[in-house]
């Protein structure tokens, strides 16, 4: 008969051990372990820019009180990794798992993507709008030259046409009903010194980006100026950004007479002229709101003829609430506002690099989620170029490579991860910093492109009706 201990039987837990560790605690205990590692490769890649309360996260209604290996943690480290990731597949997230817990000992989970499709459904939105305003507070908060100048412009992201999507966001309008995708209204909101992300707004239906705008209000600090394309020019709007202590530089809209004949010449192509209030509410405004608005506006008009080859438009006619020709002379104006362009370069990086033009996900909270974690890794990235400026000597951050940067943090970050301690992490990290500031974009003033492709691709016929109702008969009609 065999017995429990060596000698004594009856001082078995007081002479040869401890009681056996349960199933539960040691899943307990190696979850952990895979929160305390992946809480380790995040901060070692970004250092202080992400919380350190990630990995005591608790939801109030106890969704994910339960010990699995998709902790909060976890899916929140692959599901950042997959929105980086260049192919962004949901099975190159389990793979990724997959390795963490073979590294630890752990079980594998499954190669079906099931179990991670609901951890991230498990994961709470409002943990991720907590670590994003975290990381806009950080880089916000890094010293600047000046008043924080930061830039708003509008773009559309389209979306997996399934019955959820479709009952929520609507598809272009020429469109038959299953033809087509669903397409969010995006409004976002940049820091035109470091690149980051500060804010968005999202519509679900077609709406116009200066409807969006009233919601951007709440975003914006007094002392900034904002820079804005022709669209956002309202009387209602600038009155409640100056409200607000922010200062505007806009194009002036299409329909709108500048009234220079009642204003004063301040200098050549300068003037300060005054705005009368609108006799009547604009489409979607209330009418209580157009009466409560001030009778006139005080205003700078500068026309400015631009030169610069690239640009399709040289004839710029802008408003501004700077009214100092002193302090804010009128070419420097008409400097930033060129430079509102480069929102349009971040919305590229986002979008193409970032892959964010089509999101994945089959339901509009999950949208939700994909849209934040895409918010989030923009910042980081940015976080990361903006690491590596110091190592360059340049006054700009528009020269470092966004795409260069995600190309870098994916092959690095496993020899990151790998090092046998923090000190070579860390050197890694700073050799990966260096070669982030060795790739510099080339500068190329006045270069211009046509919108011409050499390469010619394959012509496919358009979708012109459900796919489920097409017959032999539809593809032999193509093919003729």
């Amino acid at each position: 008969m065999p017995r429990s201990t060596r000698f004594f039987p009856g001082f078995h837990r007081q002479l040869c051990g401890r009681k056996p560790i349960g199933r539960r605690e040691q899943l307990q205990r190696k979850v952990c372990e895979a929160d305390a590692l992946c809480l380790t490769q995040l901060h070692t890649l970004f250092e202080a820019v992400l919380p350190s309360w990630l990995a005591t996260f608790k939801t109030a209604d106890g969704a994910n009180s339960r010990q699995r290996i998709y902790s909060t943690l976890v899916t929140f480290w692959a599901f950042l990794a997959q929105v980086l990731d260049a192919d962004g597949s949901c099975r190159r997230a389990v793979t990724r798992v997959q390795t963490l817990c073979s590294a630890l000992g752990l079980t594998l989970p499954k190669e079906d993507t099931g179990a991670y499709c609901v951890a991230r459904a498990r994961l709470p939105i409002r943990v991720l709008l907590k670590v994003f305003y975290f990381i806009v507070q950080r880089l916000t908060a890094l010293p600047r030259n000046g008043r924080r100048i930061i830039v708003m412009d509008g773009t559309s992201i389209r979306m997996p046409d399934t019955p959820e999507n479709a009952a929520d966001y609507s598809c272009t309008p020429n469109q038959k009903r299953g033809c087509g995708f669903p397409l969010m209204q995006v409004l976002g909101l940049f820091d035109l010194a470091t690149g980051a992300w500060l804010a968005t707004v999202k519509s679900k239906a077609k709406s116009h980006d200066a409807r969006l705008a009233w919601r951007m209000l709440k975003h914006l600090r007094a002392g900034d100026i904002l820079l804005a394309d022709r669209a956002f020019c309202s009387y209602a709007f600038i009155v409640a950004c100056q409200a607000r202590g922010v200062d505007v530089v806009m194009r002036l809209h299409q329909a709108r007479d500048p009234q220079l004949d009642k204003g004063t010449r301040l200098g050549a192509n300068d003037w300060r002229v005054t705005w009368s209030r609108p006799l009547q509410a604009s489409k979607g405004q209330h009418p209580a709101i157009n009466a409560a608005l001030p009778d006139t506006l005080t205003l700078r008009f500068v026309h400015v003829q631009s030169s610069t080859k690239g640009f399709r438009t040289h004839d710029l006619k802008i408003v501004t609430t700077l009214l100092d020709p002193s302090e804010h002379h009128a070419q420097q104006i008409a400097a930033w506002y060129q430079r509102r362009w480069q929102v349009e370069l971040y919305f590229d990086d986002i979008k193409t690099s970032l892959g964010m033009d089509a999101l994945r996900c089959k339901n509009p909270h999950n949208i939700a989620r994909e849209l934040l974690m895409h918010m989030i890794a923009c910042n980081l990235v940015r976080h990361l170029m903006i690491s590596a400026e110091p190592l360059r000597d340049l006054d700009s951050r528009d020269d470092l490579s966004f795409k260069g940067t995600m190309d870098r943090l994916d092959q690095w970050q496993w020899a990151i991860w790998s090092a046998p301690s923090a000190k070579q992490a860390r050197r890694r990290r700073d050799d990966m910093l260096q070669s982030i500031a060795n790739d510099p974009v080339i500068k190329r003033p006045g270069r211009k492109e046509p919108r011409a492709c050499k390469d010619r691709q394959n012509k496919y016929t358009f979708l012109t009706k459900p796919r489920r109702l097409y017959t032999p008969q539809d593809d032999v009609a193509h093919a003729a």
